[in-house]
């Protein structure tokens, strides 16, 4: 044999001394009391000390394998809970996951789109900063409320200016495109200089809305201005022949022109394709040719408000005149 013999454990050989012990002390006793009983009988006064000795290193052995059973038995049961708590708990999971997916596959989404979240999401691994998974928690938390409030009828508000839901819906509309666009929020100075239309948001939507057209969508858009010297600015003729060139059906109307019941409840919205309008609200400005600020953006799928909407639009459209 190669290598050196295992050495007996610290707690195994004192058990096994304490065995030998025992059993020489009551071979020793047995012998002695079976000789002062039976005198002159060394043969079996031995041959007695011999067995009963025997039988106590025997029951010796039997308690120590019945305690280490015992002990066995007792980890075989702790791991057994143990594996069957595991397999419940990941069958569990199992069960809640099939659930959520095939409540995703009994809606309108694309499975493919919410499988691709959960699998990215499960990417985020916990040695990544704390900012980058607190964001990802914090995204992940709005997708889930703004689906919430769609889902339930109700509308989705966004504090301040937004930008992927107004993209979003104009590269996703189909049919029509119709929009009021109020001067307290397009406008950033007296001639539209630099206003919304300028921006980096504002070309981007209006070559979607060129793309819409080339799909055969309608576009309609009421530019309502609040003092006639606006429409006759250049800055202002320059943004909505820019928007007629691709394709936009643009109209003009004055503050003053706008019908006594609607001029009350004005407001910036767009409706994309008849079932859901998309509303800006602007602070209150404080001064002229200050930049408008946007307190929040609201979008709408009630059909009824939507209706009321539609309604505000076409009375718009008829009072306004074709920008010219």
């Amino acid at each position: 044999m190669t290598g050196e013999e295992p050495e007996p454990s610290p707690a195994l050989v004192p058990r096994i001394v304490r065995k030998v012990l025992v059993t020489v002390l009551v071979g020793g006793v047995s012998y002695l009391v079976s000789n002062a009983i039976i005198p002159d009988e060394d043969l079996w006064s031995l041959i007695l000390a011999t067995f009963i000795s025997g039988v106590v290193f025997v029951v010796q052995f039997l308690t120590d394998v019945d305690d280490q059973l015992e002990t066995v038995l007792q980890e075989q049961r702790r791991q057994h809970t143990k594996t069957h708590n595991l397999v419940a708990d990941s069958f569990s999971k199992i069960n809640e996951a099939s659930k959520l997916f095939g409540v995703v596959e009994m809606s309108a989404l694309e499975t493919r789109g919410v499988a691709e979240l959960v699998q990215n999401a499960a990417k985020i691994r916990d040695d990544m900063p704390d900012l980058v998974k607190n964001l990802v928690h914090h995204e992940v938390t709005r997708m889930a409320k703004f689906l919430g409030e769609l889902s339930d009828g109700r509308y989705a508000l966004y504090e301040g200016e937004d930008r992927d839901w107004l993209l979003g819906l104009a590269r996703n509309t189909r049919v029509s495109l119709d929009a009021i666009s109020l001067t307290s929020v397009d406008a950033r100075d007296a001639e539209f200089g630099s206003g919304f239309w300028h921006t980096d948001l504002g070309q981007r939507y209006v070559r979607l809305q060129r793309d819409l057209v080339q799909r055969g969508a309608r576009v309609r858009r009421v530019f309502v201005v609040d003092r006639s010297d606006r429409l006759d600015s250049e800055a202002f003729r320059r943004v909505w022949k820019w928007q007629t060139t691709v394709g936009i059906e643009v109209r003009t109307l004055l503050l003053s022109d706008v019908p006594p019941l609607l001029r009350g409840s004005l407001s910036d919205f767009i409706l994309f394709d008849g079932v859901v309008y998309y509303e800006s609200n602007p602070a209150p400005q404080v001064g002229d040719g200050i930049a408008p600020v946007i307190h929040s953006t609201i979008l709408v799928q009630d059909q009824e408000r939507v209706r009321e909407r539609t309604e505000r639009f076409d009375e718009l459209w008829d009072a306004a005149t074709p920008a010219g």
